[in-house]
Parts: C-alpha cells; structure tokens; sequence
C-alpha cells in the first residue's frame, strides 16, 4: 500500500453540507449523520510537482464508520466499523488493523466526528473567493503529521479539502456526486477478512 495512502487517511476524513454562511464549524458537524459520494485526490510536493492522483468513492456515518474505496489507478480499501481500522491491499493480500483509539483526537478524521475537536484543534472560518472555508490548526503539532486543513462548502455541500503536511505536501480532494443523511446500513462498514490475506495488527 502506497505511503501516501496511509498518509492521507490519518490525515483527512469527510464532512457535511452546510445549510447557511452563518452556521459555525460545531453546527455542521454535529448535524451531519451520513456522508456518500465520489472523489479526485491530488498530492502535490513543495515544488508544485504532482506525486499521486487517484480517485474513488466513499461512504460515511457517525459515529465513526467509514469507507473509502480507492479505485484507479489502483484498488485499496480504507474501513472503519466503528471500532477497528482496516487498510486492505489487495494486491499485497495484505490488511493493516489498528484501533480507532490510537488515532486520537488529534486526526483530521476525529475532528469531524469528535464532539471534542475544539480541545484538540484551533478552528476559524475563512473569507476565501466568497466561498465558506473553514481552516483547522492542531494545537500540539507534535502529535500530528500535518499542518493544517480547510474545506470548502458550496452552498451545501461538501465541495473541497486541502490537507497541508509536515513535508510540505499539499493533497487536494474534490468531491462530486455528495448524498447527505441517505440510510446506510452499519453492515456496510464490516469488513470480512479474506482467507488468503495477511493480518497485521498494529
């Protein structure tokens, strides 16, 4: 599994459409339930050189499952029951299992399902292209193999996400094809391991 893969997902996770400028960062999430869609993830370096372009879909619902299918240039699956993460390769047959708890609050992931990201995150709202941005600063850097984060909201939907690493990279996201708050059922985020695959526990 590609380095950058594992990067981005302790990096970024989704989010949740907003329904007015007003609403502040705390209204959005706390009124999000389900999450679906597409997505085009480029990862930039410091030199303005592009290192990966993948694209895929995903599926999420609070508290904490998801799934994020990647699915060209290549196939990898990121997955989370709610309990435990799954980073499957099927190329490798190879699944990487850790629990969400080691993550902490500390990841882009828990700051858009945490009822605690402000104690965890500095979170201001942008005026940027007359667009609604939000930006969110880690207040231990120590603790986080990234910068900072924003996303954008177009009208109400989640449009974009741009995720500033330690090195320096930028990985850009945009997503199309958004259904909020659809049912999903929490058998979906199950992930049944194959029985030729590795395991490793983290």
């Amino acid at each position: 599994m590609s380095r950058f893969l594992i990067s981005f997902f302790l990096l970024i996770y989704f989010t949740l459409p907003l329904a007015k400028d007003s609403r502040s960062f705390s209204d959005i999430v706390d009124s999000m339930k389900t999450v679906q869609g597409n997505f085009q993830q480029t990862v930039v370096d410091n030199q303005g050189e592009i290192i990966q372009e993948v694209e895929g879909s995903f599926y999420f619902k609070k508290p904490n499952m998801f799934k994020w299918n990647y699915q060209a240039p290549f196939t990898n699956q990121i997955i989370s029951d709610g309990e435990l993460l799954y980073l499957f390769d099927p190329e490798l047959k190879q699944v990487i299992m850790s629990s969400l708890s080691k993550l902490g609050g500390v990841s882009p992931a828990m700051l858009l399902v945490s009822e605690k990201a402000r104690k965890f995150f500095v979170i201001e709202k942008l005026d940027k292209n007359k667009n609604t941005w939000f930006r969110a600063i880690p207040k231990n850097t120590e603790l986080t193999s990234f910068k900072s984060i924003e996303i954008l909201f177009t009208v109400d939907t989640l449009s974009e996400m741009l995720v500033l690493d330690n090195f320096e990279n930028t990985t850009r996201i945009k997503f199309n094809k958004i259904q909020n708050n659809a049912p999903i059922n929490d058998a979906f985020f199950l992930f049944n391991t194959p029985d030729d695959v590795d395991v490793i526990s983290n």
